[in-house]
């Protein structure tokens, strides 16, 4: 297997599946975590990306410089509430809850930009809206804070859908590292801005808290979507999106060996219908070419 590129997928998978669990691990707030983990990726890619950004970001319109910035902004709010939801809800509802991002991308898209929405998915949005419908509701006796916890999931889902949609045109027109430094930048500073204004400490951690900040930046920030930007030069999109499906079957069970943390029978089986739901979009790959895959290769959860 060495060498294949499918190796590199399943790795890259691995790497996001961590995503969640670090969260977990890293004690601080939410924004200070978010802050952090874009914050330090952005200073990681900067040496990759400065050249880059040089030749391109001047030749940019006024439109497309707001398009970046909005963009950044929508990732912001996206980190923002999907790590401020395991603080209240299970990994495996969170994961699962923020991975209906391509539905709310096209949804989106047929809303603001009167795209025409495939139609595989007009039968998967229905589908994947009851699925979300059983995890958000369906154990929310759990703890009383799990139904907010999936609501900050789900509005994280919503966040990166439209993250995705904001940046499509300007992903085109700039080299990826360029376009991902500067919405990860325009996202660092957006979550420092929140963090000032609400008064959320961004200094007096302790070494498990920087240690933590530092493990999310490089783990599945840099590592597991730079891993899936070389799996999507070696494989067709629809593939690479099928196979980031197993980020939730992944995070749930890593938090089941690290925090003993078993999902609930509705989160479980809303879990398979919304899986299911995309999975049937992402292999009608003629169909699907406007759905962003459940990762996004420039960022998210």
């Amino acid at each position: 297997m060495k060498g294949s590129p499918y190796a590199v997928l399943l790795l890259a998978v691995l790497f996001v599946s961590c995503g969640s669990i670090l969260v977990r691990l890293t004690e601080a707030p939410a924004l200070a975590i978010s802050f952090y983990r874009v914050g330090l990726a952005t200073l990681m890619l900067l040496p990759f990306a400065a050249s880059g950004a040089r030749t391109s970001w001047p030749k940019t319109t006024t439109r497309q410089r707001l398009v970046l910035v909005a963009g950044g902004v929508a990732l912001a709010l996206h980190f923002a509430t999907w790590i401020a939801s395991l603080s209240y809800t299970s990994i495996a509802a969170s994961v699962l809850l923020v991975n209906t991002a391509p539905i709310f991308a096209v949804v989106l898209s047929h809303v603001f930009l009167h795209e025409r929405a495939p139609g595989a998915v007009l039968v998967a949005i229905p589908v994947a809206s009851v699925g979300a419908a059983m995890i958000a509701l369906g154990d929310q006796d759990a703890s009383p804070g799990t139904l907010f916890g999936n609501l900050l999931a789900l509005t994280g889902g919503l966040m990166l859908g439209a993250y995705h949609v904001i940046g499509r045109g300007l992903r085109a027109a700039l080299p990826l590292n360029a376009y991902v430094l500067g919405v990860w930048g325009t996202a660092a500073v957006t979550l420092g801005i929140l963090a000032t204004v609400l008064g959320v400490p961004l200094s007096g951690y302790g070494r498990g808290s920087w240690l933590g900040f530092l493990a999310l930046a490089l783990v599945p920030t840099l590592g597991g979507h730079g891993l899936q930007n070389k799996a999507l030069r070696l494989l067709p999109a629809p593939t690479v999106g099928l196979f980031l499906l197993g980020e939730p079957i992944g995070a749930s069970v890593l938090a089941f060996f690290v925090f003993d943390e078993v999902p609930g029978t509705w989160t479980l089986a809303g879990g398979v219908i919304v899986l299911a739901a995309l999975a049937f979009v992402l292999t009608r790959s003629g169909e699907s070419a406007r759905l962003p895959s459940p990762q996004s290769s420039d960022g998210s959860s």
